[in-house]
């Protein structure tokens, strides 16, 4: 007597619901990491942003042997005061010393606001960096602090009087007071 064997395709449903479990475990175990990787990726992404702001400032200004401004903007055209810069900034020429882009010369560059949840602050007293066509960017050093809702360190870009432009750790005084104003 011949056995025929049934050949079998496809999963049965106990298969199916198994494997959607394992996933669904999988799924919940690796969502928190992938926020705070996601965090971590747009403040990486905002330090890069300004970093390249600065240097794309400091080389204009050595270039155009032009004072270059760096400030906070809402609108793209003017500064504005203050030390928040979330809502993105512009790098434009400052011949006049007034603080703000010269209304004959075209902006350089403008950034526009960030994604939600992330703020950026410069410190206290320094709402603008002004670079020489020297390439110094004059006064103090001046720190941007860089935080996210859902991170727990922060990021800094550092510009020295000489103009010279760094990355490091934010410093933990700083970082409150750029995530108190997210709150």
């Amino acid at each position: 007597m011949a056995h025929h064997q049934r050949s079998t395709q496809g999963f049965t449903l106990t298969e199916l619901l198994v494997t959607l479990a394992i996933a669904g475990i999988l799924a919940m175990i690796g969502a928190p990491a992938m926020g705070s990787l996601l965090a971590r990726t747009q403040d990486a992404n905002t330090e890069a942003s300004i970093a390249d702001s600065l240097r794309h400032a400091r080389t204009a200004a050595v270039m155009d042997n032009a004072r270059v401004l760096v400030c906070p903007s809402n609108d793209g055209v003017h500064c504005h005061a203050g030390d928040d810069w979330q809502h993105g900034w512009i790098v434009a020429r400052d011949a006049d010393h007034d603080g703000q882009p010269d209304a004959t010369a075209p902006i350089i560059a403008t950034q526009s606001a960030m994604p939600a949840g992330i703020r950026m602050i410069t410190s206290e007293g320094r709402s603008r960096i002004t670079f020489q066509p020297s390439g110094s960017a004059g006064g103090s050093n001046v720190t941007f602090t860089i935080c996210h809702a859902n991170a727990r360190a922060g990021k800094s870009v550092i510009v020295a009087n000489s103009g010279r432009v760094r990355l490091a750790g934010a410093e933990p005084a700083r970082l409150q007071v750029c995530l108190a104003g997210l709150r």
